[in-house]
């Protein structure tokens, strides 16, 4: 069974509490934005861009999740706004079905141009070392796997457009529990949708799971 798309992103989550509507006073203010003195690794190919996308809170975090998939930026959503071991694991798993076409494209079309010697650069040509070949058909598997985890959460948004309508919701009057390093947003007339969020290093990611953590 594949990995399940972003849990309390995407497929919805269990509600915490009673869902009372919350009071005003309880209303948090927008916090004042984080400046980065270092922009963080790019991940998969995609250069991080923290201005425009930020994540220095929770609330912050999840306007940037919202604003990708406005504009349909699945790549920065995986890459940079989704907890990045739930994003690592989800698309390993979808790497393992490309590998096998990969290493049988690779290996055709190593052969190709072991025929055509004289008209490849030696380095653009698909290695004949065992253990480079293997590494080459595995970080394009990986790329395909990526691309096929952002088809998933595409695809997921065609199924349920009701998905971008609570995050406008919460985003703008959600009520969010901050208890540093993790966070969660609720809203009274938003159910099962509860958010949760991880903050690593200065960010904060939306986490893949659909309940509290077990208390130790």
């Amino acid at each position: 069974m594949r990995t399940a798309l972003v849990g309390a992103v995407l497929l919805g989550a269990a509600a915490l509490g009673g869902g009372q509507p919350p009071k005003e006073k309880e209303k948090e203010k927008d916090p004042p934005p984080i400046t980065f003195t270092k922009e963080p690794d790019p991940r998969f190919g995609v250069r991080a861009r923290v201005k425009q996308f930020p994540q220095g809170a929770p609330k912050e975090a999840l306007k940037s999740a919202l604003a990708a998939l406005e504009a349909r930026d699945f790549a920065y959503l995986a890459a940079h706004l989704l907890e990045p071991k739930f994003v690592d694991a989800a698309v390993t798993e979808r790497a393992r079905d490309y590998l096998p076409g990969a290493e049988a494209q690779l290996a055709q079309l190593r052969e190709f141009q072991r025929a055509n010697a004289a008209k490849i650069d030696p380095e653009n040509r698909v290695p004949i070392d065992p253990v480079a070949f293997r590494a080459l058909a595995a970080q394009k598997a990986r790329d395909l796997g990526f691309k096929q985890f952002q088809k998933d959460i595409e695809q997921k948004l065609t199924d349920d457009p009701q998905v971008l309508r609570d995050f406008r919701k919460l985003a703008r009057e959600g009520t969010f529990a901050d208890a540093d390093p993790a966070a969660t947003a609720t809203h009274a007339d938003v159910k099962d949708r509860t958010l949760y969020f991880k903050k690593i290093g200065d960010r904060w990611f939306l986490e893949n799971r659909q309940s509290d953590e077990p208390k130790p």
